[in-house]
This record gives C-alpha cells, sequence and structure tokens, in this order.
C-alpha cells in the first residue's frame, strides 16, 4: 500500500532508483505469503480421530 501511495508522487522514469523492487519481487512475496498463511499445518494432527465412550462402550459390551 505504501509503495503504491509513494509511486503516485514520483515520476516514473525516477521508479528504478527509488523501488529497488521490482514487480516479480512484489509477486513471489505475495506467493510465499499466501502459501504460509493457508497451510493449515497447526490444524492438523497425526493419526486418526478419537473414538468416543460410547462406541468403546459399544464395542467392549
Amino acid at each position: 500500500m505504501w509503495l503504491a501511495a509513494l509511486s503516485h508522487l514520483v515520476p516514473r522514469h525516477h521508479w528504478g532508483k527509488i523501488f529497488p523492487i521490482t514487480l516479480v519481487t512484489l509477486l513471489a512475496w505475495h506467493c510465499k505469503l499466501v502459501a504460509k498463511k493457508w497451510d493449515y499445518r497447526g490444524r492438523r494432527r497425526p493419526g486418526r480421530p478419537p473414538t468416543t465412550a460410547a462406541v468403546k462402550a459399544l464395542i467392549l459390551r
């Protein structure tokens, strides 16, 4: 957002001197950010979900 606001104040032919970041770099950062945000690694649990007590009692009976 800040880069977009600053780009309106600076003439386009000076962008390379002021903004050392290219569009490709910004897109790569965005892709990594989205991939990290939507990973869901923290929500996954290994193995099978636990069996309820009612089902255990039924099996044992």
